[in-house]
């Protein structure tokens, strides 16, 4: 069996099947999940594609009626799955090695929900228009905007960058979050999972406590330590849109200066968005471009992150990690944020650096 069709094969016995896709956002959402079901006692059994502080993994074996499962649309992997609710975050134009276009992508999570039984449940995000498209189910929409959908948020407070709110679900106050990540797309991804678990029953407290105790997973803006006097973290950002949200959401925090270390991941998936990365590395207040890691492919297309750096004004190009090492080191300073960011092994460069502290 393919690992998908085993986990598919798994999730079979399970009454009820939670699994979160989207283009951006699967992990974290996948793992404010898990902590929700964690309180409220539910005794989940979890499989998510990053390492979970609470699990000290990235998984879970309970005995409770619900699996939670991260569901990667790649390959169309997640059509091998058996949701009994499924998440959809946003679907954008990524995986163009896979698939041929947006509208091919569109048809594939149109398929994953269409695998829900009608008992069931489908979760879109209603700010993201290509999430809309009809899977022939009822959808149960949450939403940053619009108040008319099912699950929204209200009243809410910033503080030191991190936001307060109440989450309304059909109109009634259904918890109150207070969350330890900061973004507005985590507060999109706190509304989906809130959403996912008022439809599978949990009560609002357990939804307070366990978006109140999830602080990040591995990878997902991970604070690795301290150098010079500059904060060091990493994250797994690897789509421009990814990459812009992190960056936003940085430049909340009161740094003097964001950093940013980027390794593309992929020659494809660094051509097909090349104007969009350097848009986005434009918002970081100094930029160093790592190689692009090349992951499963070869680089038939003659591309490199040289090519980036000649568009952005400022940045460093650095062909090896040792380089990407000694660059921080020399610029770093207090009250610096030193990002690392990539799903390749840019967190390498980070980590040899604060060897050295």
């Amino acid at each position: 069996l393919e690992r998908a069709q085993a986990w598919g094969a798994i999730m079979r016995h399970y009454p009820n099947a939670l699994c979160v896709a989207g283009t951006h956002g699967k992990t974290t959402t996948t793992s404010m999940c898990t902590h929700i079901f964690l309180a409220a006692d539910r005794d989940p059994s979890v499989m998510i594609g990053g390492t979970l502080p609470i699990l000290g993994a990235g998984h879970r074996v309970g005995h409770g009626d619900t699996i939670i499962a991260e569901s990667c649309e790649y390959c169309n992997s997640f059509l091998s799955f058996a949701p009994t609710v499924a998440v959809v975050l946003n679907v954008e134009a990524d995986h163009l090695d896979f698939f041929k276009d947006l509208e091919d992508i569109q048809a594939s999570f149109r398929a994953f929900g269409a695998l829900v039984p009608e008992r069931g449940h489908v979760v879109v995000n209603g700010d993201n228009k290509n999430a809309m498209s009809g899977c022939g189910r009822p959808l149960f929409r949450f939403s940053l905007l619009d108040k008319t959908a099912d699950c929204y948020r209200d009243h809410i407070t910033w503080e030191r960058g991190l936001p307060s709110f109440d989450i309304i679900v059909r109109g009634e106050k259904y918890a109150h979050a207070a969350l330890r990540v900061g973004g507005e797309h985590n507060i999109a991804n706190a509304l989906a999972a809130a959403s996912a678990a008022w439809v599978l029953g949990v009560p609002g407290k357990a939804v307070e406590e366990g978006l109140s105790s999830f602080t990040g997973a591995g990878r997902r803006f991970e604070k690795k330590g301290v150098y010079h006097g500059a904060d060091v973290y990493d994250d797994y950002a690897h789509h421009p849109d990814e990459l812009r949200a992190l960056l936003t959401m940085a430049g909340t925090l009161g740094y003097q200066r964001v950093i940013c270390a980027f390794q593309p991941h992929t020659y494809t998936r660094t051509a097909a968005f090349f104007d969009d990365f350097v848009e986005v590395l434009k918002l970081a207040d100094a930029a160093v471009v790592a190689e692009i890691y090349a992951a499963r492919e070869q680089n038939t297309l003659g591309i490199s992150s040289l090519d980036l750096v000649r568009k952005i004004p400022g940045a460093v190009y650095c062909p090896h990690l040792e380089g990407v090492t000694a660059q921080l080191a020399d610029m770093a300073q207090p009250g610096d944020l030193i990002l690392t960011v990539g799903a390749g092994d840019i967190y390498l460069a980070g980590e040899a650096m604060l060897k050295k502290e």
